[in-house]
């Protein structure tokens, strides 16, 4: 089966690209790999801090699409639960997508 990526996209306030960072690190990707969450990569836009905030942009892969719907299945757990309202609190807004190889022609 081809892998399943996971786009994380998370609007920052002003101020707040490192601090963001720094939590998301510590208390989101251990559960995150825990869950069978592979990080591809992160990436900050603008690539400087901008008055009017930025976005902190994670792609995740997981080998299949078995390995969504088991990593999905522990998202309601309390700790992930937690999680994510910390996250809402130091965001703007947030949006996930969900991707998978297109074919190619």
């Amino acid at each position: 089966m081809p892998a399943i990526f996971i786009l994380d996209r998370m609007k920052l306030p002003p101020g707040e690209v490192r601090a963001y960072q720094q939590v998301h690190r510590e208390r989101y990707l251990p559960g995150a790999r825990e869950r069978g969450m592979e990080l591809v990569g992160s990436w900050v836009t603008p690539p400087v801090e901008a008055e009017t905030g930025n976005e902190f942009v994670v792609l995740w892969s997981l080998p299949s699409v078995e390995a969504f719907w088991a990593m999905r299945a522990e998202n309601s757990a309390p700790e992930v639960v937690a999680w994510w309202a910390e996250s809402d609190r130091l965001t703007l807004d947030r949006e996930r997508k969900i991707l998978s190889q297109a074919e190619s022609s």
